[in-house]
Order: C-alpha cells, then structure tokens, then sequence
C-alpha cells in the first residue's frame, strides 16, 4: 500500500490481484473508497457494497430532490405572475398554499413583509419540510408598488428558490 500527495488510500493493480478482500477490508476501515492504480495512473476506485449504495442513494434523493424544486418552481409560476400587482394577503396565502410558513404577524398584519422588502429587496419564506429535513426558502424578490394608494402591493419581480 501507498499513499499519493493527498494522503488517499491507494493500492496497484497487483495488489487488487493478490487480495482484493484485503481492499475491501481497508475501504470499510477507512470509510473511503480505495484508489486502484496501474502504473502511476489511477485505473479506478474500490468501494464496498454499503459505500456504493449510499452514494447511489445520495445521488437518487439529490435527483429526486431537484425534480421537486423544479416542480414547486413551475407551481409557483403557474399562480404568481412575475411584474404583476399583488397584495401581500394574496402573496402571502398563494405561497402558504405549497406549504410555506406565513409571514403575516396577527391576522391581517402583513406589515413586516413590506419592512423586509424595503430593506432588503426581498422577502423570504421557509417551506416546512419535516420528512427529509430539507431546508427550502423562496426569496421573493420584488419592490414595493408606488402606483396603487394602498401601502400593502407590491411587485414580484422573481421568487428565487434554494435548498440550504
């Protein structure tokens, strides 16, 4: 066995041959996959049967994780019109409706929203997700409506969606 400058485990070729049970057995000690070399040129990495499905599975929630945030996107989109007028109640009760944590403060007060966006361009929500512990936010990005004389419109310029 060798290690490379990045202090990966690794072994050769001949090593795989002689006793691949032996990688096997590092790479579950390590919790690492075990780079295979042949001639100074990685040929591959070994992984142990749990190591593999765990990163199969990671990578299937992560594609199964996308698919919904594309959809929830599309939702949005289908009932909040970009560059149009919304009061925040609307604003506030389309987003609650895709599960959405509510903004407002008392019944009615939507003030702190308009305080938000004021001060800082946007206003966030927090989607409760409880079964895959996902935290997902959708930034509302808009500006406050100078042609109604209702204090309470404002115009969704975009709703920004990340997973933190």
């Amino acid at each position: 066995m060798r290690n490379n400058e990045k202090q990966d485990i690794s072994f050769s070729v001949s090593d795989v041959k002689k006793s691949p049970m032996t990688i096997f057995e590092t790479a579950q000690k390590m919790n690492t996959g075990v780079y295979i070399y042949n001639r100074k040129k990685v040929a591959g990495v070994m992984l142990t049967a749990e190591q593999y499905e765990a990163l199969i599975k990671k990578k299937t929630m992560k594609q199964s994780q996308d698919v919904r945030m594309t959809q929830l996107n599309q939702e949005i989109r289908q009932k909040i019109a970009f560059g149009s007028l919304i009061s925040t109640k609307n604003l506030d009760d389309q987003l609650v409706s895709f599960g959405f944590i509510t903004r407002k403060i008392e019944l009615d007060d939507y003030s702190e929203m308009m305080n938000e966006l004021n001060e800082t361009g946007k206003i966030e929500y927090h989607l409760q997700k409880k079964e895959d512990r996902t935290n997902i936010f959708a930034e509302v990005i808009g500006e406050q409506s100078n042609q109604s004389h209702l204090s309470d419109k404002l115009i969704v310029k975009k709703i920004h969606l990340r997973v933190d």
